[in-house]
């Protein structure tokens, strides 16, 4: 079986011959993509809130915060990001704003962090509502505030800054899932364009005789226009 090579030539050649093909189904790509996104995609917005946990007994002018207390704050604050996906604080959430959710589905809207090398845990939902993610968020502190003097005995977490409602989306973003889709768009588009070249077998010119005939060519016929 002849082995067959394309070259740059080719390559160019063929992906100018079907331009038309590539063109299409890029920008239908991207025009499916923005119409999804835009229309049928539902917004998220994210709300969050920040606590700090500081030491137990009141600090007076002449206290000093020893290293210990920092590092013994800092490995609560790994602790105190599980207990507040607990059931334990967020039951009282769904009750309390009557969310029409279980507890299970709060805790997928809900990211806990610990900052690193901080005594700060941040507190974020997702909500397709601006205003119930705010409120959700800001719930929740104050459910694991009472909680937290229950289950660990102690009164160490205050609020840093409550959750305010966010003006802008975090997904879907737009311009990005355009973007994405273009570029799939083109790869799927230049595969297809290959595709059907390497399936098309007729014979256009004296060098695809060569080509896939490995025969000579004895002469060429011209085309006869009518005038």
């Amino acid at each position: 079986m002849m082995e067959e090579e394309l070259d740059l030539r080719e390559v160019f050649l063929i992906l100018r011959k079907r331009i038309k093909i590539i063109l299409l189904i890029t920008v239908l790509a991207m025009l499916v993509s923005g119409l999804i996104s835009y229309y049928v995609l539902s917004p998220v917005y994210k709300a969050s809130t920040s606590l700090i946990i500081s030491r137990t007994q009141n600090i007076t002018i002449n206290d000093q915060i020893q290293l210990q207390d920092i590092q013994t704050s800092r490995m609560l604050a790994a602790t105190y990001s599980e207990i507040v996906k607990s059931r334990r604080v967020l039951q009282p959430v769904v009750t309390k704003l009557n969310l029409p959710m279980s507890v299970e589905d709060l805790k997928g809207k809900i990211d806990v962090t610990s900052k690193d090398n901080t005594e700060i845990i941040e507190i974020s939902v997702r909500d397709n509502n601006p205003e119930r993610a705010a409120e959700i968020a800001n719930a929740i502190a104050s459910s694991f505030m009472d909680n937290i003097v229950k289950i660990m005995k102690i009164d160490n977490v205050q609020v840093i800054d409550r959750a305010v409602p966010p003006t802008s989306k975090v997904s879907p973003k737009t311009s990005l899932n355009v973007v994405i889709a273009g570029v799939l768009g083109l790869m799927i588009s230049i595969f297809l364009v290959f595709l059907l070249e390497y399936m098309d077998r007729t014979v256009k010119t004296p060098d695809d005789i060569k080509k896939y005939l490995n025969l000579p060519v004895l002469g060429i016929i011209p085309e006869v226009k009518n005038k």
